[in-house]
């Protein structure tokens, strides 16, 4: 039964290994392939040509533009440009100095585009000119409108940012004026653009994601298709809640507003071959203005910033309707215990101002937490070891009667209180916030870029550069767990090199590829066992005393035996009496 024990141990601690290393090398989002559908069969070809196109074919005129006016406005987090060429949100800078490490160095805008939330219709009865002139007008330091009118269209652009929560409330008014006689046909269309450089592949590795830009849309879950694959193909998608680019810990994500007997289409293509990604939403199905019913109102939410949890969820209240970008922190199947943690670092950063510090305040709080369970785990593996003399002479005895050895085994555990199982407690207690907290240094904004010291470890979301944080793990790691008590039974030193060498072993090769903020979260755990065990074997009462009896049992166990050797067989002397009166005789005849 002990034998089971330690082999339940192994098996739990390889499983969760095995557990973590699948969150590392095959994470759950995936770039999704969708199958041909009759609605993406009827995207056009070339779908570039069909934003400002006509239904008939023919695209406007280039209009006459003066000198780019530009409308900025400044906050603590964010500067934001609107630009009068398309109406058009030209720049939005994050303006925290650590993204200067970032490629994009905290533009969400590309540089190569045109600008974002560009306006324009496809395949309709009338479109806007290429390059056209809109009027813009300041109205706060938190509104834009910006104005445009042809013969037949008007357009009014109503940007509403919250620099704060990293929003943008676009209303978008157009008013048709069709011909005397005619029905225009409009079907709305809204551009943004993403970038990612071919030829950049963002670093990263298995266990730490590319720094790259892809282009997303939630429709179920988060469907993600990098600049590779649409260089080869364009990516359609219809009835989604949000849909933009997604960086492993940024998002620009845009959220039309439903509406009854609405929905939406997208379709996103490579423009050129430089990296440059755009994608455009149409608003379904197409309005039909005669003259008299001539207004159209759409809505989009826009979320450009860092992936902050708390801001995302907070996005779906600002905007009055469920958006989901929350859903692009994807914390796995331990969320419920990676948003307390992620609750807890953000309170402990509050005073701390040191992501890194809060990470080890975090794994003393939880250490602490589940000391009563890791010390009753110890005095029963410590008892464990005690018995497996009687154990064994248990096992000789009723080697032929499986059912009364199990029988006797339970009695004999319930009798000193120990339980086999008990060794597998830590490590159940400590994987799941290992992976919760994997997850969550994937995913989370909050800690992308953030150093625990500078010039070393200067991105927690990031491997150890210099790999010194691993290497050290490794040794504390081993060291920790010659701490454990060991059976003195010799049959199962096998299990126990397992658990002292291999186990330390998996784990310490592993964070040499694991964010940093994780690695010096285990480290930090290690280093608290390993000074729990200390304390468990020199001042815990009862413990000391299992030890004493392990050290006792060991002892006797090496104790030699003394030999007694065989005598040789010693014939008996028998003594002869000899009758008083014969003895008087011959004495007689001597003399």
């Amino acid at each position: 039964m002990q034998d089971q024990g330690k082999r339940l141990l192994l098996a739990v601690a390889l499983a969760l290994g095995v557990m973590l290393l699948w969150q590392v090398f095959f994470p759950s989002k995936k770039e999704d392939k969708p199958k041909p559908t009759a609605a993406q069969q009827s995207v056009p070809t070339a779908p570039r040509t069909s934003v400002g196109v006509s239904a008939t074919g023919s695209v406007p005129v280039a209009a006459t533009r003066g000198a780019e006016e530009l409308i900025k406005l400044d906050a603590p987090n964010v500067a934001i440009t609107f630009s009068s060429y398309g109406g058009v949100l030209k720049s939005w800078h994050l303006t925290d100095a650590r993204y200067d490490r970032d490629r994009s160095k905290g533009e969400l805008v590309p540089s190569k585009s045109e600008g974002d939330l560009a306006v324009n219709f496809a395949n309709s009865t009338y479109v806007l000119p290429p390059k056209a002139e809109w009027k813009g007008t300041k109205i706060s330091d938190k509104e834009v409108k910006y104005a445009l009118a042809t013969d037949n269209l008007e357009v009014e652009k109503d940007f509403v940012v919250d620099p704060a929560a990293y929003i943008v409330k676009l209303t978008i008014k157009v008013k048709v004026k069709p011909a005397a006689g005619t029905v225009a046909r409009e079907t709305l269309a809204l551009t943004t653009y993403g970038f990612q450089d071919p030829k950049d592949k963002g670093g990263g590795g298995r266990s730490v994601s590319p720094r790259v830009w892809q282009s997303s849309t939630l429709r179920g879950d988060v469907m993600s298709t990098g600049i590779e694959s649409l260089l080869k193909q364009p990516r359609y998608e219809a009835g989604f809640k949000w849909t933009g680019f997604e960086h492993p810990f940024l998002l620009v994500g845009v959220a039309p507003k439903p509406d009854v007997g609405m929905s939406v289409e997208k379709t996103t293509y490579a423009d050129g071959n430089e990296g440059l990604m755009r994608t455009d939403v149409l608003f379904k199905p197409d309005g039909m203005f005669n003259g008299t019913n001539d207004t159209l109102v759409r809505q989009v939410v826009v979320y450009l910033g860092p992936k902050h949890y708390k801001l995302l969820d907070e996005a779906d209240g600002i905007a009055g309707f469920t958006t989901g970008f929350k859903e692009t922190v994807d914390l796995g199947m331990f969320q419920i215990i990676g948003k307390p943690l992620m609750w807890l670092l953000l309170a402990f950063y509050g005073f701390l101002h040191n992501w890194g510090l809060a990470i080890v305040l975090l794994t003393i709080l939880v250490k602490g937490l589940t000391v009563p369970f890791t010390t009753k785990s110890m005095r029963s593996m410590k008892a464990m070891a005690v018995l497996a003399p009687k154990m064994k002479e248990l096992q000789e005895k009723y080697k032929d009667d499986k059912q009364r050895l199990q029988m006797e085994t339970m009695a004999l555990y319930k009798q000193h209180g120990a339980n086999p199982l008990s060794g597998c407690l830590p490590i159940l207690l400590q994987m799941p916030i290992w992976l919760a907290l994997y997850r969550m240094l994937s995913s989370t904004g909050e800690l992308y870029l953030q150093p625990f010291i500078p010039g070393w470890i200067d991105d927690l979301t990031n491997s150890d550069p210099w790999h010194v944080l691993p290497v050290v793990l490794c040794i504390t790691m081993f060291a920790q767990a010659r701490l454990q008590p060991a059976s003195p039974d010799p049959s199962q030193k096998m299990q126990q090199r397992m658990m002292q060498y291999g186990l330390p072993l998996m784990f310490g090769v592993m964070s040499f590829f694991f964010p940093a903020g994780l690695t010096l979260y285990i480290f930090t755990n290690t280093i608290l066992s390993a000074l729990h065990s200390i304390y468990m074997n020199k001042f815990d009462k009862k413990s000391v005393e299992l030890a004493a009896k392990i050290k006792a049992a060991q002892e006797a166990k090496q104790k030699p035996v003394a030999v007694v050797a065989k005598a040789e067989p010693v014939e008996p002397v028998v003594s002869k009496i000899v009758p008083r009166n014969q003895a008087q005789k011959k004495k007689k005849k001597k003399k």
